[in-house]
């Protein structure tokens, strides 16, 4: 990411009144609907970033509809305002698929950490009186780093860490399923307990570091009791 980070640039919005304030999501019995790719992006997620746009746009692509990004050498996410608590709704479920990956991203460290697909969870909302809050997200990137690794930002070592679920090229161009338990990975990154409530959610997929090209796709992403 360019220049100001994601949690500085989130803290600036909510000061200024820009973010939109929206529920959770479609809730029913055991699950909460995160991300409905089906649902118009206008109106339910806001676009947000530090240099240029990342194309977002909704496709549908082996019978799966998804949000589509597309790096334009650029930084800029979606997100949107939610809440719910991780240990009623422990369970992350989504699909999601990454056809171009950058070559010479390393998400470790500063004027590299470019993220070929991500899924950012925040326990808070950032503020004026509140510059960082505790981040949780979920990556896809290159070989540089192991399917199972922990990176701290090198932004914000302290209060956002990544957990690599993907890694390198040989998955390229297919959809994967995956299943996280959220609260299990909070201790594992942190080395605590999450706060009590998730309160955003946000997709990021930018190339302005390296410029190497990066195309993802996310599809339907659900928070389950079970």
């Amino acid at each position: 990411m360019h220049g100001k980070t994601l949690a500085l640039r989130l803290r600036l919005l909510f000061a200024l009144g820009l973010a939109v304030s929206l529920a959770a999501g479609a809730q029913s019995g055991g699950e909460i609907v995160l991300l409905e790719p089906r649902e118009p992006i206008d109106g339910v997620w806001s676009h947000s970033g530090f240099r240029n746009r990342t194309e977002y746009s909704q496709v549908e692509i082996g019978g799966i509809a998804a949000i589509r990004a597309v790096g334009r050498s650029s930084a800029s996410g979606l997100h949107r305002e939610l809440r719910f608590r991780p240990a009623d709704f422990p369970w992350l479920e989504w699909t999601w698929r990454v056809d171009k990956l950058q070559e010479r991203a390393d998400i470790r460290v500063t004027g590299k950490d470019d993220y070929g697909a991500a899924i950012f969870l925040l326990f808070g909302r950032p503020g004026l009186l509140r510059r960082d809050v505790p981040t949780l997200s979920y990556v896809w990137t290159n070989d540089k780093l192991r399917v199972g690794d922990t990176a701290a930002s090198p932004h914000h070592p302290g209060t956002s860490r990544s957990i690599v679920l993907q890694a390198g090229t040989q998955k390229l161009g297919q959809w994967l399923r995956e299943r996280r338990n959220i609260v299990e990975d909070y201790r594992r990154a942190f080395g605590v307990d999450p706060p009590d409530t998730v309160e955003m959610i946000v997709l990021w997929t930018d190339n302005d570091q390296t410029g190497d090209p990066v195309e993802a796709y996310y599809g339907r992403i659900v928070a389950r009791s079970k």
